[in-house]
């Protein structure tokens, strides 16, 4: 096939979602590998996502040769309270972004940043990308959403497309969830945390870096069609270990407790099976080292408070 306004073989890499925590790092690892990268985002020259912007693109900068979608909802909690909000961001970007390629560059290889979020409750154990959906919130859902319709589009339109579900991605320039929340309350002298959950919640946790170095030699290998890779392989933890961690590296002997009260929507359990046709979505970086990594960030970044 020859995608409308030229090859894409020689033409730039593009990346939604650039300016979010994923996309950055990807960005700057792209960079590092030499070529062009084309960013979309809010705060990126590219602009906003639609099809306008993309369609600009081309225009100014050539048919893309490989996309990596990353733009969507990334808040289990938000998708709770605005699910509209969480579709369009999820679903309808994805659809704007096969369809573009559908009919503007139908040779380029597409990588789509799922979530470990469509396995949803009732798994033990690693988790293999067969294992049965049932996720159970709209975030979980929507991700599904986007696997279905990326499924769609390959199977009609003989696109090449793989979906990558991300475990638990954590990493300096994250500014949410368990990491940020708990150095944000050890900064401001917390003596007595109090978290949610039980604790015991086990998640696969995988520093950005490895996320940023893995996403490209997953979407060299993309074949015809449409497949799925889990994007995990990383050091597994209870939510427990994972806060005792924190407070070693950041050199304080604060308590930590639990209220025992789940967020809806939260998994008691995600863990990826490692795939032995898939070795580049391994994560590399020890666990501990990650951390120390994120709490050294954080006091650079905010000093004891964050803004």
């Amino acid at each position: 096939m020859t995608a409308s306004g030229g090859s894409a073989s020689a033409g730039p890499v593009w990346v939604t979602g650039a300016g979010g925590f994923i996309g950055a790092h990807l960005c700057n690892a792209l960079r590092a590998r030499g070529g062009k990268v084309v960013a979309f985002g809010r705060h990126e020259v590219a602009g906003a996502l639609s099809a306008a912007s993309l369609e600009a693109a081309i225009k100014a900068e050539g048919v893309p040769r490989a996309i990596h979608h990353l733009a969507g909802g990334a808040s289990v909690g938000l998708s709770l309270a605005e699910p509209l909000v969480d579709f369009e961001r999820s679903v309808a970007s994805a659809a704007i972004v096969l369809d573009v390629v559908r009919r503007h560059a139908p040779d380029a290889a597409v990588l789509l940043a799922s979530s470990a979020a469509v396995y949803g409750a009732g798994h033990e154990g690693p988790i293999a990308c067969d294992a049965p959906l049932r996720p159970f919130s709209p975030y979980g859902h929507h991700k599904r959403m986007v696997e279905q319709l990326a499924q769609s589009f390959a199977e009609s339109y003989g696109l090449r497309v793989r979906a990558v579900r991300l475990f638990s991605v954590y990493g300096e320039g994250l500014r949410k969830q368990l990491l940020f929340d708990l150095c944000g309350r050890l900064g401001q002298g917390e003596q007595d945390i109090v978290l949610g959950g039980s604790g015991r919640e086990v998640r696969d946790w995988c520093h950005v870096d490895d996320v940023a170095a893995m996403l490209p030699r997953l979407l060299d290998k993309a074949g015809p069609g449409f497949s799925v890779v889990n994007g995990g392989g990383g050091a597994v933890a209870c939510v427990a270990e994972v806060a005792e961690q924190v407070v070693t590296a950041w050199g304080g002997a604060q308590r930590v407790r639990f209220s025992g009260l789940s967020r809806a929507g939260d998994p008691f359990s995600l863990i990826a099976a490692p795939d032995p046709e898939e070795p580049g979505a391994t994560a590399r970086i020890p666990l501990a080292d990650g951390i120390g990594r994120y709490v050294r960030w954080f006091k650079a970044t905010f000093g004891t408070v964050p803004a």
